[in-house]
């Protein structure tokens, strides 16, 4: 590999400031190809172009056809038989952050002075700047760390509670946030109440009514996981945000499972604090994530690291990632995802992420025998699809699902969960489908 043809060049400011439309006409007009984003001869910028021109022709909620999805997916190194379907776990990362973090690390390996790595703070900054405009922040609200589970443990170790005090948490969440919560417990002697919702509720205000109910006045802080990893289900969280900050409760919300896959205002969500990893549904870079700590809320949080570069003057989120030595390239390469996610749009990022979701969860429902635990319900649901294959062994289901079908996904107690992103297409989601149906016949 010729490293010269992979220098990847920043973006210009003034992209920002243009449509996604005309971002991408700039792109496919040569922009591209000269390397602003290094696509070689491995995924050639071309399959952009003939988008660009559709894409003008288009509503903006129109997702097109499947050339546009294939050249996304060209930009991917998956291996050629393969249908990942684990964005919920790990996705891979595309050309331009992969070959951020090659260019960076070669260069840090080649000259480690201090005089090379200052430059790395700037492109921090930079990062920084792009995930606020992103996620609907500001960049003092934006600390870059390593992942959802420390950014959840900054929360439950840096918010002040007294013995006495009260805490709800919903039962769908994460072990980083529940037992975190519930060892600190045990140290400082706060109280938590739990919250069950429905693995398939009926709607919305089934949820909303659970919540209210649980948030009586001794409650000084809520946490709740966005979009749950072991049944699909999507909370709404601005409503949850709303009954929250009403009473004064400080509200946190686990976005590893929405980052990178959900349209994310957290602005309009009205939470307090958001985590999530870069290496889900982001499609970034390894052991980095986000926490978000809305401005008026930060002196409620102390941060639980202290570290190089820590400063008594730290201005705002940036307390929360003096974390000692990082992975720069790693960090740098965060600003050149939110470029790709931006050329493609976080609307049309989600709504192709739903249209193979849903794709997965009509074939399914329509197989004898299959119990989906995911809601059909677009408000209810997102990415994450869970289902029971009826009676067969889920072990073996998983295990013959890769072995044999060739498709990535995960095995959850008795159930199995497929993941996709915008790198799966509708066939893999139909392949996905009939390699259940087969196995159904077959006993496995």
């Amino acid at each position: 590999m010729d490293q010269d043809n992979y220098v990847i060049e920043s973006i210009p400011e003034e992209a920002w400031r243009t449509s996604r439309r005309s971002f991408m006409k700039r792109l496919a007009g040569g922009v591209a190809a000269a390397g602003v984003f290094g696509w070689g001869s491995a995924a050639s910028a071309s399959p952009f172009k003939a988008l660009a021109e559709d894409l003008d022709a288009l509503d903006p909620g129109d997702m097109g056809d499947e050339r546009f999805w294939k050249a996304v997916k060209d930009q991917f190194t998956l291996r050629e038989d393969l249908a990942l379907m684990n964005a919920a776990n790990l996705c891979p990362s595309p050309y331009p952050v992969m070959e951020t973090v090659f260019k960076y690390t070669r260069d840090v390996n080649a000259d480690a002075s201090f005089q090379n790595r200052g430059k790395f703070s700037q492109a921090k900054e930079d990062a920084r700047a792009k995930l606020a405009r992103l996620l609907g922040a500001t960049p003092d609200e934006i600390a870059i760390v390593r992942n959802t589970s420390e950014a959840n443990n900054t929360i439950s170790s840096g918010f002040h509670l007294n013995e006495g005090d009260e805490i709800l948490l919903s039962d769908l969440n994460h072990p980083s946030n529940n037992k975190a919560w519930e060892v600190k417990s045990r140290r400082y002697g706060f109280k938590i109440n739990y919250v069950s919702v429905a693995r398939t509720p009926q709607g919305e205000e089934e949820i909303i009514q659970a919540f209210e109910k649980a948030l009586t006045s001794k409650i000084r802080l809520l946490s709740f996981t966005h979009v749950s990893n072991t049944t699909g289900l999507t909370m709404p969280a601005k409503a949850l945000c709303k009954l929250a900050r009403d009473r004064g409760i400080f509200v946190h919300v686990d976005g590893a499972q929405s980052f990178g896959a959900l349209n994310v205002n957290l602005a309009d969500m009205g939470c307090d604090s958001y985590s999530g990893s870069a290496h889900k549904w982001f499609m970034g870079p390894k052991e980095v994530g986000i926490l978000y700590v809305r401005k008026d809320r930060q002196d409620d949080v102390w941060p639980s690291i202290i570290s190089v570069p820590w400063r008594d003057d730290v201005v705002g989120a940036r307390k929360y990632e003096a974390l000692g030595q990082r992975d720069d390239a790693a960090v740098t390469a965060m600003g050149r995802t939110v470029d790709f996610h931006m050329m493609i749009g976080a609307d049309r990022v989600e709504a192709r992420m739903r249209q193979v979701a849903t794709a997965i969860k009509e074939g399914m429902s329509k197989l004898p025998g299959v119990e989906i635990t995911t809601s059909m319900a677009p408000a209810l649901s997102a990415g994450v699809v869970i289902f029971k294959p009826g009676s067969l062994a889920p072990r073996k289901v998983f295990a013959k699902l890769y072995e044999t079908y060739h498709i990535g996904g995960a095995g959850m107690g008795p159930n199995i969960r497929l993941s996709p992103h915008i790198y799966n297409t509708l066939g893999e989601a139909d392949r996905a489908v009939a390699a259940i149906s087969e196995m159904l016949k077959d006993g496995v």
